[in-house]
């Protein structure tokens, strides 16, 4: 929070507009208790900014108390382990966690009436560290962006810190003369003083100028002189970073390594705090009267190894916010970069990406990736970014990447649409045209369609494979997906149907129970859909009911029999 203007002019990088300046101020003391006037006023843009943020973000009926990272940071406190870099996708929380560590520890203000109700009020560090310490907290994104020169982005971002500095510690002389980590280190030595810093997207200079490797390097050089060099580290309690990319392999991968790393693929410890997890979405279904599995269909997915997945929490709370579910989290500028990595089609991104839309895993090697957002050498380093920016998941188990909810799938398929090479055209009206061909009951072009698809995507070792079939019948339904909610192992009656297509609310149409078989007569597939009485568990949606079979054989000649089932209309 923006307390005062620290003397900056209307035409400096660093202004603020004073109508805004002046609400700002206001609203620190409308929500501020009376007792807190003096405190609210030694806030700063950078040094101690206070918990005004914090106050916001607890005022909605969605919030969800993560407050409980807190305990382990204090753990880490005044160690080896006080270097900590959290990565998330975007929208994923990370400046909601930044804001609330800022709160906790600026020395500024009292945070133990905003606290009191939340986990970290349970927990034995609690009072230990609750405003002890001078926060300095960085929000690079919003200074980078309103700068009008990147070039110097560095330097004036570490001379306004500085100055903020010799403000509250006026009385040291020769601060002003100072680098901001040598004015640190004489307000440590002269008073005790010991520092938080709190970085939020910390790896917006890569991802705005990924090209400038300049630009780059001194926000690198300028990060380990803060944080490498000996005469900082007493004064260094601790130092939270946070972004969309793990710590930056510049160079020889050692200019901060001493950071212990969070991130999408390897949460470790700090997993649940990631997103909101199964527990918590049930309560806020509950309290806001939204269905439970629509949430999980629309935003869950995310992979962890313990608590196993977890839920994109900016969705789930416009959602509830709204009561509506729907796209909300993918309406953001890495759309872009979603779509420039498929038009690349770098060793087969786009096929791969196919088979994901289709519900398939690929497999990946994240190793090589070296945390930029410059173009991508290998299908590797593609999808490893798009893991970090939350538009895969990743089960580090398998290692392997997909396609996490309908929220992305969505997303990937507008994608798809937008690409600008003309292959990209086909799969939206190839799947159109197989949608028709099933509802005229045209056995021959879907057999066609089929076979020519699966030809298409299907590699030579896992052709014969029921799987890889399935595969293929659900990237041909892409259009179906604007109609029907598209279900693979669907559990109806006495077993599971392969694929059934079920209309979305309002829609009109008949659903559709594909059942697919190998080196099978065809009438074997509609039989079993009779046998096993899956028409039973869709008695209840309207309209006729489409059976569908399609099989091939070891010649890979492909064959489909379409029954329909006509009911009576309501």
């Amino acid at each position: 929070m923006i307390a005062r203007s620290r003397g900056s002019s209307a035409s400096s990088p660093l202004a603020i507009d004073p109508t805004m300046r002046y609400n700002c101020y206001l609203y620190c003391r409308a929500v501020a208790p009376p007792d807190s006037m003096t405190e609210e006023a030694r806030m700063g843009r950078f040094l101690n900014p206070g918990n005004g943020g914090f106050r916001m973000i607890i005022k909605p009926e969605t919030y969800v108390d993560k407050t409980g990272i807190i305990g382990y940071l204090n753990t880490w406190i005044d160690s080896d382990s006080r270097f900590v870099c959290v990565s998330r996708a975007r929208r994923f929380g990370k400046t909601v966690a930044a804001q609330t560590i800022q709160a906790y520890y600026d020395n500024s203000c009292d945070s133990h009436d905003l606290f009191a109700l939340y986990q970290i009020a349970r927990d034995p560090s609690y009072e230990v560290h609750i405003n002890k310490y001078d926060v300095i907290g960085l929000d690079v994104q919003s200074f980078f962006q309103f700068s009008q020169d990147q070039e110097t982005f560095v330097e004036r971002l570490a001379m306004a810190v500085r100055d903020e500095v010799c403000e509250k510690w006026s009385s040291i002389d020769g601060l002003g003369k100072m680098t901001l980590a040598d004015a640190i280190t004489t307000v440590h030595m002269k008073t005790g003083a010991k520092f938080v810093f709190v970085i939020d997207e910390w790896d917006a200079v890569f991802r705005y100028y990924p090209e400038d490797d300049e630009l780059q390097k001194k926000w690198i050089h300028f990060l380990r002189d803060m944080f490498k060099q000996a005469a900082m580290n007493p004064c260094v309690s601790l130092v939270y970073m946070t972004g969309i990319l793990p710590v930056k392999k510049y160079k020889t991968q050692s200019s901060l390594n001493q950071f212990r790393e969070f991130s999408m693929l390897r949460p470790l410890v700090l997993e649940k705090y990631v997103g909101f997890l199964p527990a918590e979405v049930d309560a806020l279904c509950e309290k806001f009267d939204m269905d439970r599995a629509e949430a999980t269909e629309w935003y869950d997915g995310y992979m962890l190894p313990h608590e196993h997945h977890v839920y994109n929490p900016c969705s789930v709370a416009q959602a509830m916010t709204y009561r509506s579910y729907g796209s909300y989290w993918t309406k953001t500028d890495t759309f872009e970069s979603l779509l420039d990595y498929i038009n690349t089609d770098l060793d087969g991104v786009y096929q791969d990406v196919m088979s994901m839309i289709g519900g398939e895993r690929i497999g990946i090697d994240t190793n090589s990736y070296d945390n930029s957002f410059t173009a991508p050498r290998c299908k590797d380093d593609c999808f490893t970014l798009l893991a970090h920016i939350g538009y895969l998941a990743y089960d580090e188990e398998t290692s392997q990447v997909f396609i996490p909810n309908e929220e992305v799938r969505m997303a990937f398929r507008g994608a798809l649409k937008m690409c600008s090479w003309p292959e990209s055209i086909k799969p939206y009206q190839r799947s159109q045209k197989f949608i028709e061909a099933i509802c005229a009951e045209d056995c021959t072009t879907v057999a066609r369609m089929v076979e020519e698809t699966h030809q298409y995507m299907t590699s030579v070792l896992s052709y014969n494979n029921e799987n890889a079939l399935a595969c293929v019948v659900s990237v041909l339904c892409f259009y179906a997906e604007n109609l029907y909610h598209v279900i693979r192992e669907f559990p109806t009656g006495k077993g599971f149907a392969d694929i059934v297509l079920l209309p979305k609310k309002r829609v009109r149409e008949p659903a559709i129970v594909i059942e697919l078989k190998f080196n099978k007569d065809v009438k074997a597939a509609i039989d079993q859909i009779h046998d096993n009485q899956y028409p039973g568990r869709l008695k209840d949606f309207y309209g006729d009911l489409i059976l569908v079979g399609i099989s091939y054989d070891k010649k890979k000649a492909h064959d489909c029999a379409i029954e329909r089932i006509e009911r009576e209309r309501g």
